[in-house]
């Protein structure tokens, strides 16, 4: 995949470390540096209208952002761990519905199958559990190496950090699947139709939405046949679900958790 970074001249060290992580993790990107004279909208909006079709990361205060020009206006996605810390801190069963539904203790295992930006993982990981987060499209796998290492600077977030590792991969290679080990809980949160929503993607999320492929039926049938090779005894796949989708691969779960905009479904094996 060709990939467009622009910034200003100052923004080569960013520029050269995404490069260290694309080789170091062996992505397939082809990231190519070009330098604007400010990062308005007006100056991202004319680079975006000349490369139309190709993916765009701009630089901005050291954090690399995913561009989309929507209407005339910039949208501007990115990962922002920082903004989780105080939910990260307070979350528990009582706030959080994914933790409502998924019932983690600090000695269990996790795989969430479909990382993104890693939301959720962060969310699982602050039970004390141990979080394996996989993502299959390499420009997100990028952002979450580099959101991983920046934040990791922050001693606040060590701790945290260290009970979670980023692989960048498909769920549907058995080969690389089976090379990891057996969980506690496979969390899965794929995309899905638009008419599944009941309400708007909101601005930072919807670049992300575009970059990945809602299932097909054959593929909502692997993730469970997949997921229940990785499980150890006793064992349960939670699925992240719109609230007017239809339950994955048509397969009804054990009990599900909702509120008026998203549910939990958990199937126990």
């Amino acid at each position: 995949m060709q990939v467009s970074v622009i910034g200003t001249a100052d923004d080569g060290v960013v520029f050269e470390r995404l490069v260290q992580l694309t080789q170091q993790k062996n992505l397939p990107l082809a990231l190519s540096f070009h330098t604007l004279p400010k990062l308005s909208d007006k100056f991202i909006t004319s680079f975006a209208s000349e490369n139309v079709g190709k993916a765009i990361i701009t630089i901005v205060k050291n954090t690399p952002m995913l561009i989309k020009i929507d209407g005339g206006s910039v949208i501007k996605s990115y990962l922002n761990w920082q903004s989780l810390t105080k939910r990260i801190v307070s979350a528990g069963r009582k706030s959080e519905l994914i933790l409502q539904a998924c019932r983690l203790t600090s000695d269990m295992t996790v795989l969430d199958g479909t990382a993104g930006f890693g939301h959720d993982g962060l969310i699982l990981a602050s039970t004390g559990a141990s979080v394996v987060m996989l993502e299959q499209n390499p420009l997100v796998s990028l952002l979450l190496f580099y959101e991983y290492e920046l934040m990791g600077q922050n001693i606040n977030w060590q701790k945290l950090l260290s009970r979670i590792s980023i692989m960048h991969g498909s769920f549907f290679d058995v080969s690389l699947v089976a090379k990891l080990p057996s969980v506690d809980l496979l969390y899965l949160d794929p995309m899905f139709p638009a008419d599944s929503y009941s309400a708007k993607v909101n601005k930072n999320m919807q670049i992300l939405h575009e970059l990945a492929t809602p299932p097909d039926k054959m593929d909502e049938q692997n993730f469970l046949a997949i997921g229940k090779t990785k499980l150890k005894d006793g064992g349960k796949i939670v699925v992240k679900r719109p609230i007017l989708a239809p339950f994955l691969a048509n397969q009804p779960p054990t009990q599900s958790v909702a509120n008026d905009a998203i549910r939990f479904d958990k199937y126990d094996w």
